[in-house]
């Protein structure tokens, strides 16, 4: 089997770091995989391109620049007549507009599209979710990656039989050993810390957590906040302002993108997830593969990944206080805490692995393109 992968960029984030994990299962199960992209970097700057390369993963950029070009249509309709693909699978809305006149005029191949989020308020092309829900009906199968997902596209007039809801997967060995100890790398050997990782925008509700940094405070004197992710929209200003505010300055900090999210996560002792709207949450499942206690929102679908008081604790979004309580519980009872992170961990393995994504996705690749044949 031969798949044709397009996505709107190979910037770092979850979509692309996804793309890559299956990319590279597929390639160990003997599956021809290219990956096509219409612009290599996005807002942050960073391209993973050199990543899906070293795992002997080939690599089209359709586009020439950083953004969106018109000619992108016929560059991936060409593409696709030339490579010839069974499946052409594409993820996020502008390779789904790509990668419907494309199918257009190359009627023969499989088209199956990954909807990595849900785009309501949030999204500044929400206009155009009518012209989206138009072609989204007539692919051949539509990857949901949460139920959550699936459930709102169905209520935009998704036929519910072409929604399949198939969990990203992570391969969890590679979240089994820090490559480097920093907490001694960073002085912080005695602090006892909380760490978040997303994007700097308002939705990953990192003001929450900021906000629940006095409290916690007051308990636990020696508590530190880290907070991870690029900052592509220049809302950091706004955070640090809100620290300044509350006089937590050096409580908590902003310390950017991590590569190692491995190291970053060795380090917490609680990891903490305030995010409002999320169209799955893997940093959640990374934390858990590594044994961490974690907190986070009560809302679909952070509730499918974490089993409140089983494997972490669940809590009403935007409420600092009830994170504060949360974490605070999990800090005072670090039995149960520990018991929370193994139970969290055996649950990614045998729910969250890269090993059930593949094969879900090919079972779902061979029904569609059996169906079509």
């Amino acid at each position: 089997m031969k798949v044709l992968h397009l996505i709107t960029t190979l910037s770092g984030g979850g979509a692309e770091f996804h793309l890559l994990t299956l990319c590279r299962c597929m390639k160990q199960k003997g599956v021809e995989v290219v990956v096509a992209c219409l612009s290599e970097y996005g807002k942050d700057g960073r391209s993973l391109r050199c990543d899906f390369e070293n795992e002997g993963i080939r690599v089209v950029r359709v586009g020439d620049r950083h953004g969106f070009e018109l000619n992108s249509f016929s560059r991936v309709a060409r593409l696709v007549k030339k490579e010839q693909p069974n499946i052409l699978h594409t993820h996020l809305p502008r390779a789904d507009l790509v990668g419907a006149f494309a199918r257009i005029l190359n009627p023969s191949v499989v088209w199956v599209c990954s909807v990595h989020g849900i785009y309501s308020d949030g999204w500044s092309g929400r206009w155009s979710l009518p012209l989206f829900g138009f072609l989204w009906r007539r692919v051949d199968a539509m990857l949901c990656i949460s139920h959550a997902v699936r459930n709102w596209l169905i209520k935009r007039g998704m036929p519910a039989d072409k929604a399949k809801v198939i969990h990203y997967g992570i391969e969890p060995d590679k979240f089994s050993q820090p490559s480097v100890d920093l907490r001694k790398d960073w002085a912080l050997n005695g602090s006892v810390i909380i760490g978040s990782i997303g994007r700097l925008e308002p939705k990953k509700g990192h003001d929450c957590l900021i906000e629940a940094v006095p409290a916690l405070c007051q308990r636990l004197p020696n508590s530190l906040l880290l907070i991870a992710g690029h900052d592509s929209w220049g809302y950091g200003i706004t955070l640090q302002r809100r620290i300044d505010e509350l006089g937590v300055r050096e409580k908590v900090r902003l310390i950017g993108f991590q590569n190692d999210v491995v190291s970053f996560l060795g380090a917490l002792n609680v990891f903490a997830f305030a995010s409002n709207s999320e169209g799955f949450g893997q940093v959640l499942v990374e934390a858990m593969a590594m044994a961490k206690p974690v907190v986070a929102c009560r809302i679909p679908p952070l509730d499918e990944i974490v089993v409140d008081g089983e494997t972490g604790l669940l809590v009403e979004p935007a409420r600092p206080e009830a994170f504060a309580d949360a974490i605070s519980w999990l800090l005072a009872h670090p039995d149960e805490a520990r018991k929370m992170g193994r139970r969290g961990q055996e649950r990614v393995r045998n729910y969250f692995s890269a090993e059930r994504m593949t094969h879900e996705t090919l079972g779902l690749y061979n029904e569609v393109f059996g169906a079509r044949q």
